[in-house]
């Protein structure tokens, strides 16, 4: 069995969207002959904990482990822990504290807070690699300084194969606006990332709109391979009927992201429609901006709506996606939210209920919900038709498609990534 070296910040007990993707590839990479090797942190900067992804995690697999040095510490030692959502990389901006430490966060630690762990990384990893006759690796970001230890050992260790694995944008991911880069802080980060789309011998995007601009950008060899669902998760789930119309939305949701206009059309119809007002909840958990509840709550129908439930481990999560009516979806509605294919849009593939999708006018997953009918897509600024799809989720006038989606089941993307590795 040929060995593949995986180098991940999130590895369970890390919680989040971040560590499902190449914790099910490790699941499933021994079924196609490579023998995976994990390197991870000792010591990660860990905001939700996830201890069931343990199970996950085959019993022979080796991780590689090593402490790494992140200068959050600092600012909580400094400033206390606010509560900020340090895996969306933004801090609030309240202030001019929070603005200064935005300013820090993109212009100082480039390309990420990360930054530290790359050399000592990859001097513990030049030994381990020879030692253990390993000819593949792949790096997986953001944190994209994951990509700088896979630069760092290729340029050592030239015949070794290499794969960048991008899970989102680098140098054009819209969170950067919020750090107000300089021109060599933007010009660097470019930089270092042509520098790994040149060197790598391949690179995985995860949409097709990502893979045309890394192609764009001078990239090698892009490969497309998307997030998916792991059938295993969903065995024995079954949906919940509620008298409830509830909508739901589970995950990490920044302020980049508040559906505004969907809080204010939700709130004129509870004042229009009685049976509406009634039976309307707004479930959401995981880490969310003050903004977005805040938010909700402005608007005085939905007030007692919300059911803001805490962080849930994915096992739970995946229970509250029986039992909700309407699973909510939410894209930055900017250039690099038309590639962004959420992990969650696969598992909601899996549960079969219908799927309300708000991005840019045109995306990605607009156009795999048009090609699937699994769901609706509304532009953040179409008012009508928001209003007027939300009345027909809620009186059951649409019938969306019922089939399973197995090309997108992590199994089924795990034997791309072994082909993958296979001819490069």
């Amino acid at each position: 069995m040929k060995k593949v070296l995986i180098i991940t910040y999130y590895w369970p007990p890390f919680g989040g969207s971040g560590v499902q993707r190449w914790l099910k590839f490790v699941k499933y990479l021994q079924d196609y002959n490579w023998k995976p090797i994990i390197y991870t942190p000792k010591n990660p900067y860990i905001e939700i904990f996830d201890k069931d992804l343990l199970d996950d995690i085959p019993e022979d697999i080796n991780v590689w482990k090593t402490n790494i040095w992140e200068p959050y510490k600092i600012k909580d030692f400094l400033f206390g822990n606010q509560n900020d959502n340090q895996s969306s990389g933004i801090v609030n901006n309240r202030n001019f504290k929070d603005k200064f430490l935005n300013w820090i966060r993109g212009n100082i630690f480039i390309p990420d807070p990360k930054k530290y762990w790359v050399s000592p990384s990859i001097k513990y990893l030049k030994k381990r690699i020879k030692n253990n006759n390993i000819n593949h690796i792949i790096t997986t970001g953001p944190p994209h300084s994951m990509h700088l230890i896979g630069l760092g050992l290729k340029s050592t260790m030239p015949k070794i194969k290499w794969i960048a694995d991008f899970r989102d944008p680098w140098s054009d991911i819209d969170l950067l606006d919020s750090f107000h880069l300089s021109d060599y802080a933007q010009n660097k980060n470019q930089k270092l990332e042509t520098e790994v789309l040149k060197k790598s011998n391949a690179i995985i995007a995860v949409s097709e709109t990502w893979r045309d601009n890394l192609i764009l950008k001078g990239a090698n060899h892009v490969e497309l391979i998307t997030n998916g669902y792991d059938e295993s998760d969903f065995k024995n789930c079954k949906l919940i009927k509620s008298d409830k119309f509830i909508i739901g939305h589970y995950g990490l949701l920044n302020k980049i992201r508040n559906p505004k206009l969907l809080w204010k059309i939700l709130n004129e119809l509870c004042e229009e429609n009685v049976k509406f007002n009634s039976n309307l909840e707004i479930r959401l958990s995981g880490n969310i901006d003050n903004n977005i509840i805040t938010s909700i709550k402005s608007f005085p129908f939905l007030k007692d709506k919300l059911v803001h439930l805490g962080n849930l481990t994915h096992k739970q999560v995946i229970k509250e996606y029986f039992s909700t009516s309407v699973l909510l979806l939410l894209l930055f509605n900017s250039q690099s939210g038309k590639g962004n294919y959420p992990g969650k849009l696969f598992e909601y593939f899996a549960t079969k209920n219908p799927i309300l999708a708000f991005g840019p006018k045109e995306s990605d997953v607009k156009n795999l919900l048009r090609l699937t009918n699994k769901g609706l897509y509304f532009n953040y600024e179409n008012e009508k038709n928001i209003k007027e799809g939300i009345i027909n989720l809620f009186e059951n006038k649409i019938k969306f498609a019922q089939k399973s989606m197995l090309n997108f089941t992590r199994k089924e993307l795990t034997m791309k990534l072994s082909d993958l590795l296979n001819k490069i």
